[in-house]
Parts: structure tokens; sequence; C-alpha cells
């Protein structure tokens, strides 16, 4: 069945814009740059020491978008079978990919059952239009339709991210903006291609079709891939720089804050207490004869009882406290809102959770000394020492025990 033979359309409807519009061309140079952008989402995930989720199914995607590429620009060379039914699997195809890589990426949990019944339908009706009933509407209006609602339902992704992250008043991201921006544009794009099929004569081949309508569509299908592409990058890279900082600020042995990120945090405090007038308090904890255990039992047992200390520390405190290793076996802890009468009995609680031992490893106390914010500190540094003295007195005091300064 040859659908290069399909009727043309009249002169007022399809005006000729050969001189400045080779559909081939234009699918050609979009190919490769959404194909060379796949291979670079890949090489980007490989390259990130904490994984990052979704970016194999962009990949993929972009994959399977680049092989429908070619297999328009063979569309009268290659067999019909290939060039028409393989090339529209491939299209909706990369647009499921690109949704359930967006899900993936941002935790969301895509539900496929429903979509398989879908992307069956759409994939009866294209081949059906294409092999046995020659309809170019009907070609249209089931892989535009597809590929519209996998747009939305990739569009529904972006929002609910867009949402929570506003609900958790977390950091504005360019990559997550920029591509849902791109992802709606897509969606009111597809959404006009499949009404204007719905209510309109579909003639002509296509989407190679020379005509300034067609042509306006075409432009605005690869445009807006290659940019929801480049949106992909955005967002693997700032996950990059996110696993980047989040390593800054997390002690590699113990999981805990690092002292980076310890003195980040305090500076906050510091500074909103300065404005507000809010208490709040800082504990400076030390493991008891910690060099002995390492001595005795050696690093790997002493690691062992650092992590487990952490465990416990957690387990006792707010979900609002920052809990953080200073170096070796010394901690900081800061309360935010807690006064120094609060403080105190917090400092209790964990005297008796550090002694609880576990199995395997050797019983561990701690000393720990205690101050609060006062209008008179000049510094966070003021609330550091004077919590180091404290830690010092309780040392002096015969350890595990609490000390105020």
């Amino acid at each position: 069945m040859n659908h290069n033979a399909e009727e043309p359309d009249d002169e007022a409807q399809c005006m000729d814009v050969t001189p400045l519009y080779d559909p081939r061309t234009l699918i050609m140079l979009a190919t490769l740059l959404i194909g060379v952008m796949g291979m670079v989402l890949l090489l980007m995930e490989r390259a990130s020491t904490l994984g990052i989720p979704g970016v194999r199914d962009w990949a993929v995607g972009s994959m399977l978008a680049a092989l429908a590429g070619v297999l328009i620009i063979l569309r009268g060379v290659a067999p019909e079978w290939l060039t028409f039914t393989v090339q529209n699997t491939a299209a909706m195809l990369a647009y499921t990919f690109y949704w359930v890589g967006s899900a993936k990426h941002f935790a969301q949990q895509p539900r496929l059952h429903a979509w398989v019944v879908l992307f069956a339908l759409a994939w009866i009706g294209q081949t059906y239009f294409t092999h046995v009933v020659d309809s170019l509407r009907g070609r249209y209006l089931s892989l535009t339709g597809y590929v519209f609602a996998a747009s939305l339902m990739h569009a529904a992704v972006f929002v609910r991210q867009i949402l929570r992250n506003r609900a958790s008043h977390r950091r504005r991201s360019l990559g997550l903006y920029f591509t849902a921006f791109w992802i709606g544009f897509s969606c009111l794009v597809f959404g006009a291609r499949w009404t204007h099929a719905l209510l309109l004569p579909q003639h002509g081949q296509g989407m190679l079709e020379v005509s300034w309508l067609q042509a306006l569509y075409l432009g605005t299908f690869t445009f807006g891939l290659v940019i929801v592409n480049i949106g992909f990058l955005l967002l693997v890279s700032e996950r990059i720089r996110s696993n980047f900082e989040q390593l800054a600020m997390t002690d590699t042995l113990t999981g805990v804050r690092s002292r980076r990120a310890l003195v980040d945090a305090a500076s906050d405090l510091f500074r909103r207490s300065r404005r507000s007038g809010e208490p709040f308090s800082v504990l400076s904890l030390d493991l008891d004869h910690f060099k002995a255990i390492n001595d005795q039992h050696g690093h790997q047992i002493g690691d062992h009882v650092l992590q487990a200390f952490c465990r416990r520390m957690e387990d006792t405190l707010r979900q609002s406290d920052v809990f953080g290793r200073q170096g070796g076996e010394e901690f900081i802890l800061l309360l935010p809102a807690t006064t120094m009468a609060q403080a105190s009995e917090l400092a209790e609680r964990l005297l008796l959770a550090a002694v609880t031992s576990e199995p395997g490893l050797p019983g561990v106390t701690v000393s720990i000394g205690l101050t609060d914010w006062r209008r008179d500190d000049t510094s966070i540094d003021d609330l550091f020492n004077r919590a180091d003295r404290a830690l010092y007195a309780a040392k002096a005091a015969g350890r595990n025990n609490a000390q105020y300064c």
C-alpha cells in the first residue's frame, strides 16, 4: 500500500514552502541532536557515583525517538511496516519512557497497568489504519492521541514535584521549571494536532507533507523534543551537584551531618535568633575513653561503635534537631527553639541512650557540655567555645555527665 499517493491538498489549504523547508532535513538534524543527548545522558548517569533515578529511561526514550526519526526519513525507501508501524511504535515508546523516567527521577510511582491497555489500543489503531484501512486521519488520531495522553501524564509528574517543592520550601530548580514549561508546551501542540486531525480533513504525505501548517507542527514537535532533552540534561546536572553537596554535608563514616553542615546550620540559627530573639542551645558531646576502645578492639570495632552511637542519638532526638560529627569521637548537637532547661532534660536522656550497648560492641559513655544563645554573643564561635569549656568541665567531673557553661 502506497501512503505517498494520498490526495494532495488544494492550493488554499496547502501552500508550497519547498524553497524554505525540507522536512527530511529538519527531522535528520533533530534526530542527530536527540541521539547525541541520549548518549550524553547515559554518560552522565555513569559518571554519578550515587546514581540518578530515571536517567536511563530518559536515555532510552531519546534513542527510541532518534530511531523513529531515522525511520521517518527512510519512508519511500524502506518497507512500510518498518517506516510506519515500527516508527510509530518507537515514537509511542519514547514518550512513555520519558514519562516513566521523570516519575522515577522525582520518586513518584508510575501507574503502568492501565497504561499498557492504552498503549495496546493506540498500537492496534495505528497498525489498522496503516495496513488494513489506509487512513491518514486514523493514524494521526491514534498516534497523536497516545502521545498527547503520555505528555499530559508527564506534565502531571512535574506539577506534583513543583507543588511538593513549594510545600517543603526547597530551593527552586531551574531544570524543573524549564522542563515543565516545555512539556506543557508540547501538550498544547499535541492537543492542537489531535484536534486538527479530528475536525479537519487530512491529506498529503503526513509528517513529510510540505505545507506551512505541517511545517509549523513538525517544527514545534522536533524543537520541543530537543528542548525537553536539554531540560533532562539540566535536571541531571542539578542532581549531580546536589549529590556532591550532600557528600560534603554528610560524614561518610556515620551518616550524620559533617562539620561544614554543622557550621552552616549553626550560623543560620544564630542569625535567626539575632532577628527574633528565639532561644537555641548547643551541646558538645565526646565519647569517653574512645582511644582505649580503638587500642583494645581495633579501629574497625571503633568505627562500629561510632555508628551505633550515632544511631542511638538520632533515635532520641527530635526531627528539627541537628546532630553531626565534628571530628574523631566529638559531636555537636544544635537544638532550635530550645531553652537551657529543655536542653538539660534532653542531655540526661542522651546520657542514658549512650550507655545502651549493642551485641558484639563494647559499651561507651559520653560527656556533654551545654550552652545556649545569649544576646551579647557576637558569633556562633562564642557558643562553640562555651560548649567546649562545659565539655572539659564534664570530663573533669568524672565523665558520663553533662555540665553547663
